[in-house]
């Protein structure tokens, strides 16, 4: 684990409980305590923490006429557990918050290949699944069947993954054991596109002419966000490409404010932009705080501003002084 990384470990476990809150209507909109009006729409992207309808980073949803989306099919709330990431769309009015949806979907499904454990913190694991760095904690929560706990993961393994996308690792959040390898399933930024291939954060995917490409996608192209379902190949160093969605998320539509907690990746110093939890966002007019604030991969911030063209150009970048 590089310095970096070490640092902000309990940043990085900490960010199990971040949230994602926006609301419509500029700068104006909310009550006089700053907080969201009647009617005011609101979507919610972090971590569930409770139940009794659902909690998202200790926030309420009410679930009396919610539509859940899980794993890409119609679901139920029975289905969700504490510690996976979802995406709630609803409204706030006088009786509190209500989820008209509530949508989760794994990072990653795949196969263990390593396990290393930290050599100064038994508590921590760096799992590899498809190639990826997955950081796995004792307060990753895990399906609660009784048959997988953080001391018995193995190699071999096959693990959904819930969590957090960070420059080089995957922060779990929350793991299932699943019953075989049929589908496995990488979520990312297309990277390196070439006649049939591409590759996911390095790791290679292939298709074809019998692979089912959303309609949305016109083109493989460089950075697209997609989601690849499909097998591994003999080797299991490759994903042959069953099914590739499109993950654009348009959760920010004509959303004037918003603001994210999470872990820098991808940070430019140039132009002084990154990702926060697959959300681009431009810093270069933004207050640091405090102002001596260096920005890095791996850091923990909060970035608060408004969406123009997809980017979120931020008013201010808060260190999260709480998760350092």
């Amino acid at each position: 684990m590089n310095n970096i990384h070490k640092t902000h470990v309990a940043a990085a476990v900490a960010l199990a409980t971040s949230m994602l809150v926006a609301g419509c209507g500029g700068s104006s909109s909310g009550g006089d305590d700053g907080g969201p009006i009647e009617g005011d729409p609101v979507v919610s992207r972090g971590v569930i923490t409770g139940f009794g309808s659902v909690y998202v980073h200790g926030r309420r949803y009410q679930t009396d006429n919610t539509r859940f989306e899980v794993d890409d099919d119609n679901g139920s709330e029975s289905e969700l557990r504490v510690g996976m990431l979802v995406t709630v769309r609803g409204y706030y009015d006088d009786d509190g918050y209500h989820a008209d949806e509530i949508e989760y979907d794994n990072e990653i499904k795949g196969p263990v290949t390593d396990i290393v454990i930290d050599p100064g913190d038994s508590t921590l694991k760096t799992l590899t699944i498809l190639g990826q760095a997955v950081l796995v904690t004792a307060d990753t929560t895990i399906d609660d069947d009784g048959s997988l706990t953080f001391d018995t993961i193995a190699i071999g393994d096959v693990l959904e993954v819930s969590g957090y996308v960070g420059d080089t690792q995957l922060v779990a959040t929350h793991i299932e054991l699943q019953d075989d390898d049929d589908e496995i399933e990488i979520k990312g930024m297309i990277e390196n596109p070439g006649p049939n291939s591409f590759e996911i954060r390095g790791f290679p995917i292939t298709y074809n002419d019998g692979t089912e490409i959303d309609d949305d996608i016109d083109t493989i192209v460089e950075g697209l966000y997609v989601e690849v379902e499909g097998q591994l190949n003999g080797a299991g160093d490759t994903l042959i490409a069953e099914e590739i969605e499109s993950e654009e998320d348009d959760s920010f539509d004509d959303v004037d404010e918003i603001e994210i907690v999470g872990a820098i990746s991808e940070y430019d110093d140039g132009d002084k932009t990154f990702m926060l939890q697959g959300q681009r966002v431009d810093a270069s007019t933004a207050e640091l705080e405090p102002a001596s604030l260096t920005l890095v991969d791996g850091l923990i911030v909060e970035a608060e501003g408004y969406i123009v063209d997809g980017i979120l150009i931020a008013d201010e970048v808060e260190l999260e002084d709480d998760y350092s």
